[in-house]
């Protein structure tokens, strides 16, 4: 009787022990939005997409993002989009990790949106892949009643946790946080994880206010490239950071960890983070931009092209219309040879960094 006792809490343990946590139980940290790598006409190279992906899963980051970004978001085409979520769900099934994947399912309003959610939750039921879901709201959802109505008609077909981006253009309404916590109470399997966008200094109070929310709010986390990061982590309480920063990949996981574990060297590692992010020196500073550079340099895209709005904003507060939106034309980053120079030199030091503070 005592062996088979002692065999029960041996199995029972081994089993504890090799359980995958779910989703809903690790988004935290840094979720991490890849950025669309491009061939020389245009073409989306999914099979670097996927080598992204797994670039920063070898680093033990927490989520990844895709499509999430404006470029991807606006500049795709559905069918573009499908392909590269499948991609990313089948490279995933064939060799799971710990880095959640998270499917954006964005659109210009709830039919739109619609379309996008149904496909990803289908690929996860095909695939068995637990994924999360992300969204911004509707793109030209210009009232919270439409707002609403995408919010709602989400929760009725996500089977998986869906972080909410709080900002989608300046033409749109910020949903209140009164909004969001009523979202999370009203569907708190689908809704209480926040990317916190807005404006600037705002955002730290909304931050607080959502923070207050808790349980029904469950993680809330910083966003602008991580400007404020290190202040909202120790003062507020966020619990990671949601950017297009996958070439830094290793220094986000070493602010991280040093966050956790509330280290001595976490303002070194996070002003070596600051530092990689905002190189002044360039003209390109944008979501992509030189950190492209970086991308190339390691081996992951073959080139700095990205595609760009092919027009200037012609609606409302910096939008474009539907006419317009989809529009776009191929741009490609030039550095001369003394920046490159000293985009490597940082980068070398971010490596150096990396390997004597990160434990992997």
């Amino acid at each position: 009787m005592k062996k088979a006792i002692f065999f029960i809490v041996i199995v029972f343990a081994f089993l504890s022990c090799g359980r995958q946590q779910a989703p809903s139980e690790r988004i935290e940290g840094p979720f991490l939005i890849l950025s669309t790598p491009y061939f020389a006409d245009g073409a989306v190279d999914y099979a670097s997409l996927v080598e992204e992906a797994r670039f920063a899963a070898s680093w033990d980051t927490p989520g990844i993002i895709w499509p999430q970004s404006n470029d991807a978001v606006d500049l795709l085409t559905r069918e573009e989009k499908f392909a590269g979520m499948a991609a990313l769900v089948k490279a995933w099934a064939e060799k799971p990790c710990g880095t959640v994947l998270t499917l954006g399912v964005n659109g210009d309003d709830t039919a739109d949106m619609m379309v996008y959610a149904r496909e990803a939750e289908r690929l996860a039921e095909e695939s068995g892949v637990d994924i999360a879901l992300c969204a911004r709201p509707p793109y030209y959802g210009m009232d919270e009643a439409a707002q609403q109505e995408y919010f709602d008609s989400l929760a009725s077909i996500a089977k998986h946790p869906v972080i909410i981006q709080t900002y989608v253009n300046e033409a749109a309404p910020v949903m209140s946080v009164d909004f969001l916590v009523a979202l999370a109470k009203k569907y708190p399997d689908t809704y209480g994880w926040i990317k916190e966008e807005s404006n600037h200094l705002e955002a730290n109070a909304r931050q607080q206010g959502e923070l207050a929310a808790k349980p029904y709010i469950k993680t809330v986390f910083s966003a602008w490239g991580g400007w404020q990061w290190l202040y909202q982590r120790r003062q507020i309480g966020t619990a990671g950071l949601i950017s297009e920063k996958i070439a830094y990949a290793p220094i986000t996981s070493c602010v991280w960890q040093a966050m956790k574990e509330d280290r001595e060297d976490l303002t070194e590692a996070y002003a070596m983070y600051r530092l990689m992010i905002d190189q002044r020196f360039l003209k390109t500073d944008a979501l992509r931009g030189y950190a492209l550079h970086y991308l190339v340099r390691l081996g992951i895209f073959e080139n700095m092209v990205s595609r760009v709005p092919a027009v200037q904003a012609d609606g409302p507060s910096k939008t474009w219309t539907p006419g317009t939106k989809s529009l776009w034309k191929l741009h490609e980053v030039e550095l001369t040879p003394m920046q490159t120079a000293e985009l490597d030199r940082c980068y070398d030091d971010m490596m150096a960094f990396v390997n004597k503070h990160y434990k992997r």
